[in-house]
């Protein structure tokens, strides 16, 4: 499809019915009387969204009433297989970004989102449980393509925070199982996801148990339980069914898990020996808990990051993501240049130097950087890192949270350890006797 022609599809319901249709008016369009507008989504088109429709109106699940092709009985079964039809195009710079704070103060928000109890994305106020954001399908692409088609080959490719037919991963590898030469792939569905085309994203009520489990190697789709079975588990990752299938049956873990969860994710699929790659917060490159992972090799990132992620809502919600794994990654930076041509370098009060952008190949201290030139390849690039977590204090002044790294040798060409063993501790921030900040003039 061409990334520089959009239109738009609508979809709304009524009556246990379906209606997808153009919408030529885009987001003007407010809906039709007597009739729930579930989404207006911009797509990428080669000509206009019809003939996406027409593709869709051919689906064995759309069961046409009425005159003309518009409307569908409606079932999950449908919305599923729209929604398959429908992500691997939209157009993401022409979403709508959600309203993340409104008019009121954070503790306004909050108490607002105790209240509802519930994902809700008013006008006034956007209340987002931060762990409900999707990957969208172009950003899976560029992960899968980084370790190219051979990787894939043959191998069983498993999905534990993600949705069979709703997740961009599942749809991904399922559009492209055959390309990729896959042997299977393998999702959970966790009886606690938003995105599951229940009819509302709001009334899901939380079930006992309500996970299952979705395999497909190319000719058959297999349901864990099948439909109208009892589950016995909840489809989070950490499940012993879950965790089970991660140790026995698959070669490579692929996901976006809830960034809170990232280091129980993390250590939890690192305990199962296969090669992980997953969606993390851009910050993670300085949780103290990674800084073993660093030194030993257990813990790598990929040079590329995503901006935006999909709600439940269908906006789209701004979250700095890196990609990490355990595959070993050698790519390199060439943003390394003698520090007095780096500009906007600064020494803290404790007398660390801080870069940000580039590094200094002429310096053989520890300095700090931001997390940009670790996703760059820097740790492999002849600098090794000495401390996740190191927050600078410049004038009084908090600066953001950077982390210390150092070239591996000296200027003599010898192994630079004079500092792997130190704990670099923070200046402290100077107050009155009233408790207040001095403030230096």
């Amino acid at each position: 499809m061409a990334d520089n022609k959009i239109d738009y599809v609508i979809l709304e319901s009524c009556n246990e019915q379906l209606e997808l249709h153009r919408g030529r008016g885009g987001y003007a369009w407010k809906g039709q009387k007597g009739k729930k507008l579930e989404w207006i989504l911009p797509v990428k088109v080669q000509n206009n969204a019809d003939e996406i429709l027409k593709t869709i109106y051919n689906l064995p699940e759309w069961n046409s009433v009425g005159k003309g092709n518009e409307c569908s009985l409606d079932s999950k079964e449908l919305r599923s297989a729209i929604w398959q039809k429908i992500f691997p195009l939209i157009s993401i710079k022409h979403l709508p970004k959600v309203n993340e704070y409104g008019n009121m103060t954070d503790l306004e928000r909050m108490n607002k989102t105790r209240t509802k109890g519930r994902y809700n994305d008013d006008e006034d106020m956007i209340s987002i449980e931060s762990d409900e954001c999707y990957t969208f399908y172009e950003d899976v692409e560029t992960i899968a393509n980084h370790f190219g088609a051979e990787y894939w080959k043959n191998k069983v490719v498993y999905m534990n925070c993600d949705d069979a037919g709703q997740s961009a991963f599942w749809i991904y590898f399922y559009n492209n199982f055959a390309r990729l030469g896959l042997k299977q792939i393998i999702s959970t569905h966790y009886d606690g996801s938003k995105l599951d085309f229940s009819g509302s994203l709001f009334e899901k009520q939380w079930n006992e148990y309500d996970g299952f489990i979705v395999k497909y190697d190319g000719k058959r789709l297999v349901r864990i339980p099948p439909v109208g079975g009892k589950s016995n588990f909840h489809g989070s990752y950490s499940d012993k069914e879950c965790m089970e299938i991660a140790k026995n049956q698959v070669d490579v873990i692929i996901t976006n898990p809830p960034f809170s969860k990232f280091e129980h994710f993390y250590k939890c699929m690192q305990s199962t020996g296969k090669d992980v790659i997953c969606l993390g917060s851009g910050t993670a490159v300085q949780y103290k808990w990674t800084e073993a992972l660093w030194k030993n090799k257990k813990i790598y990132v990929l040079n590329c990051r995503f901006d935006w992620f999909l709600t439940p809502t269908y906006k789209r919600k701004n979250a700095l993501a890196f990609v990490f794994t355990n595959i070993p990654q050698n790519h390199t930076t060439d943003k390394i240049k003698p520090l007095n041509e780096i500009p906007k370098h600064f020494y803290d009060e404790t007398g660390m130097l801080v870069v940000d952008n580039f590094v200094p190949d002429d310096y053989y201290k520890p300095f700090a950087i931001s997390t940009k030139p670790i996703k760059n390849g820097i740790l492999n690039s002849g600098y090794k890192l000495l401390q996740c977590s190191f927050r600078p204090v410049v004038d009084n002044k908090y600066k953001f949270k950077r982390t210390i790294i150092i070239k591996e040798l000296t200027a003599k060409g010898k192994p630079n350890t004079e500092f792997d063993n130190i704990k670099f501790e923070e200046a402290k921030i100077k107050k009155n006797k009233q408790g207040r900040l001095f403030s230096k003039l």
